[in-house]
């Protein structure tokens, strides 16, 4: 079924075309119209091909198309006249048109022929023109076209620069996936990448969370970008989370089931007003902070944008209420023996439900208790909880069962850390058997390391206990 939209006034010239088409042993279903304002709701919808009298009433042909981009329509346009005219031909030709016939020759075998050419010639420049604005690999916006976009975005006065946010999104490991398992997993998992991205901003779209659809592109590499139109009720931190999230989603490759996390940097649009591109080099320096803070997690930059400032201020204060008050909690993720499946430990994870922004990751108020200074007190809560639940487990542990707590370097290295978790196991009753100490190895870049880990072995030794294998690296 071929959709042919005509355009025309006269009905004795419409029944001749509709008779022709057929006579030409297609299957063409012929719409007519030709009051202005039905037309131009016509072009909105979808045809295969439009059959545009030059002569309507009240305007014509090419006065209609001057306002409407012809490349963006659904189908080719073919102009009809009742006689030829070479300027009129020319003027048809520089607006798009994909032929121009008299009312005769679409009156015969000539406008079956043409009407076949045109769509040939349009489908041919709809995929040039698709190839040129996207990218090969993930079917995203390439780089030049997202920049020119962002550019009309930022520039258009109806965009809020205060809620229109830019992030910026590199895959953590890449290079490792593409030297491990080779390029063409690393091209699988860039493009499951592009795919879980686009399908997240769909949804938080359908979900309200935007005031226009985003644009996603790929940069190059393993670099994608997001132009974000954000409902003014919507945080930022509640999208990043999403998108963080969406990238966490395993993708089979080479045999294995491979992770490629996303480190993320976020800019807000006020922070560079009328300058893309110094809007991406302050959402690229914010994606290389969160690179720094652990990777596969989000950060916004906060130069001269009041609402980041705000935002870090807020996870910051209430982070800080969250701890004091006890009002995080902590899960427990089993570890299993692969040979008899037996129970032989567990790992204590923090976790914070934010009361206005919901669920809020680790990797995100992680690095914000680091540079805050609160990761002392946020690990000797964790520790706290940890040895409560060991206290109540504890008649019922199986022989060898350990207790995995994460302990920050600041936590290790701080003066009476030592005597404080010998008074912490004594008041809940728990044995130190149980109890493993995971610490990171950047732990070790600290001068007094090897002096505490002494001491902490020795009280561990004081404590009925020789088991240095209670403190993990």
């Amino acid at each position: 079924m071929v959709d042919v939209l005509l355009i025309d006034d006269n009905a004795d010239d419409a029944q001749l075309i509709q008779r022709q088409l057929a006579l030409a042993g297609a299957d063409y279903k012929v719409t007519i119209v030709s009051e202005r304002d039905a037309v131009e709701a016509a072009l909105e919808r979808h045809f295969d091909v439009c059959l545009l009298d030059f002569f309507l009433p009240g305007y014509n042909g090419l006065e209609l198309l001057q306002d409407i981009s012809v490349e963006e329509l659904p189908g080719p346009v073919i102009l009809l006249t009742g006689a030829h005219d070479e300027r009129l031909d020319a003027a048809a030709l520089e607006r798009g048109i994909a032929d121009f016939l008299t009312k005769d020759e679409a009156a015969s075998a000539v406008l079956d022929r043409s009407i076949r050419y045109a769509r040939h010639q349009h489908a041919s420049r709809q995929t040039l023109r698709y190839q040129s604005r996207h990218d090969d690999l993930t079917g995203l916006l390439n780089r030049p076209i997202f920049m020119q976009r962002l550019e009309a975005l930022i520039a258009h006065p109806e965009t809020d620069l205060d809620t229109t946010h830019l992030a910026y999104l590199d895959l953590d490991g890449l290079k490792t996936i593409n030297d491990n398992w080779g390029h063409d997993t690393g091209d699988r998992v860039l493009r499951h990448a592009a795919a879980r991205l686009h399908t997240t901003l769909s949804e938080l779209a359908d979900s309200g969370a935007f005031v226009a659809e985003p644009l996603v592109a790929r940069f190059g590499g393993g670099v994608l970008a997001a132009a974000l139109r954000c409902d003014a009720e919507t945080p930022i931190a509640r999208i990043a989370e999403r998108m963080v999230d969406a990238m966490r989603e395993p993708v089979a490759g080479g045999g294995a089931r491979i992770v490629a996390t996303a480190s993320i940097g976020i800019a807000c649009a006020n922070q560079a007003p009328g300058n893309v591109h110094d809007l991406v080099r302050l959402a690229d320096q914010a994606m290389y902070s969160a690179k720094h803070a652990g990777r596969d997690t989000y950060w916004c930059h906060e130069g001269g944008g009041e609402s980041y400032t705000r935002l870090r201020a807020t996870l910051e204060t209430d982070l800080r209420q969250a701890i004091a008050d006890q009002a995080l909690y902590q899960i427990y993720e089993p570890q299993i023996a692969l040979g008899s499946g037996a129970l032989i430990g567990a790992e204590a994870l923090a976790r914070w439900v934010h009361p206005t922004l919901g669920n809020v990751a680790p990797n995100t108020f992680m690095p914000i208790a680091h540079v805050c200074g609160l990761i002392r007190p946020l690990t000797h809560w964790s520790l706290s909880a940890a040895l409560q639940s060991l206290a109540h487990w504890q008649p019922n542990l199986p022989s060898g069962f350990r207790l995995a707590v994460n302990i920050a370097p600041a936590q290790l290295l701080a003066p009476g850390f030592v005597e404080d978790l010998g008074q912490m196991l004594t008041e809940h009753g728990v044995s130190p058997q149980h109890l493993r100490l995971e610490i990171t190895e950047n732990f070790f870049t600290h001068a007094q390391a090897t002096s505490k880990l002494q001491a902490l072995a020795g009280a561990l030794l004081g404590w009925k206990t020789a088991m240095l294998a209670a403190v993990q690296v």
